[in-house]
């Protein structure tokens, strides 16, 4: 029996691309396209690239390394904050980065001189998320600092907020954080080039729900792009968005006797978030999962060698990238 396999059409991706960019030029934010729940595979990001995307994001420098390594030169901005013995690979792979450590940027800025490169950077503000960033208080002094690096460009502030959050809290959030860029201004005399408010959820409160735009400029979005969907723990397609970008197959490994319908498949915890797979055949449930085997009930009840498909929720989507197990198909590729 052979391993599992995730299709992916290309076209798909190309169409959600263009559809995530249409609706946020109408609401007033550009789109920074996001591959690392793709594991930063190339024909991925090209699609990407072929549905308009003008820069893109990743949050590991192995992925940032692939995409050069297959001849993608486009604006790749590293979206985990490097830490000190990443600053030199960094300026190497990447032309920006997201940062809250002052240390750390002057370290960039360092290694900026030294590879003879001008390295951007966007200042992370934690808008009381429990994630990364700058507490709002420190922002402006950070700024200021962060401006006299030589080899370092300020490209403006950026902000993520969980992904189970709803969208009041976004808003509340986003209306502090574009006050904290008005003060940046008056501070400073020049405002923020770039107010990155989040990714897939803020798109999801602004460009799906319709909420106003608070006055961001930038979104950071992969989860909509790559699986239609408007937050990566609810999985409610985006309308108009494709949503089998990203297909998973299974092959039955044993029917088990005396028991209707239930069965093993060819795949496991090591390979994927069992929480996050959503059968496409009728009649099928996901009842458990041990790290090599996916238990599941069936009607009708299947045969050995039979294949079962899944929908992905992002977590899966991540895992499964990331497994060596897994066997890649195309399912169109002109790209």
């Amino acid at each position: 029996m052979s391993n599992a396999r995730l299709r992916i059409d290309l076209e798909k991706i190309v169409h959600n691309t263009r559809r995530a960019l249409a609706i946020s030029h109408k609401h007033g934010f550009g789109v920074m396209g996001v591959t690392k729940g793709a594991a930063g595979l190339p024909e991925v990001a090209k699609a990407m690239l072929a549905g308009g995307i003008e820069a893109l994001g990743d949050s590991r420098l192995e992925n940032i390394a692939r995409l050069r390594a297959a001849g993608i030169q486009t604006h790749t901005t590293l979206l985990r904050s490097p830490g000190p013995s990443d600053t030199a690979r960094t300026i190497e792979l990447a032309d920006a980065s997201l940062n809250s450590d002052m240390e750390v940027v002057e370290a960039l800025s360092i290694e900026a001189r030294m590879q003879r490169k001008i390295h951007g950077v966007i200042l992370m503000v934690d808008l009381h998320t429990g994630r990364e960033g700058l507490p709002p208080e420190r922002v402006v002094a950070a700024c200021r600092k962060l401006r006299s690096f030589p080899g370092i460009q300020f490209q403006g502030i950026g902000a993520y907020f969980h992904v189970a959050s709803g969208s009041e809290h976004h808003l509340q959030g986003l209306q502090g954080f574009v006050s904290l860029a008005k003060q940046i201004e008056k501070e400073l005399g020049k405002p923020p080039a770039m107010l990155s408010g989040g990714s897939s959820n803020i798109f999801r409160s602004i460009a799906v729900e319709g909420h106003p735009n608070p006055g961001i400029n930038h979104l950071r979005i992969g989860t909509a792009i790559l699986l239609g969907f408007s937050s990566s723990l609810n999985p409610i397609t985006i309308d108009g968005f494709e949503r089998d970008t990203f297909v998973l197959q299974a092959g039955v490994i044993e029917v088990k006797a005396g028991k209707t319908g239930e069965a093993i498949l060819a795949l496991g915890k090591l390979d994927t978030d069992p929480q996050f797979l959503f059968p496409m055949n009728r009649g099928v449930k996901v009842r458990d999962a041990s790290s090599d085997h996916l238990m599941v009930r069936m009607d009708p009840p299947p045969q050995v060698g039979d294949w079962v498909s899944f929908r992905l929720g992002y977590p899966a989507l991540c895992r499964l990238m990331a497994s060596p197990y897994i066997k890649l198909e195309f399912v169109k590729s002109n790209l």
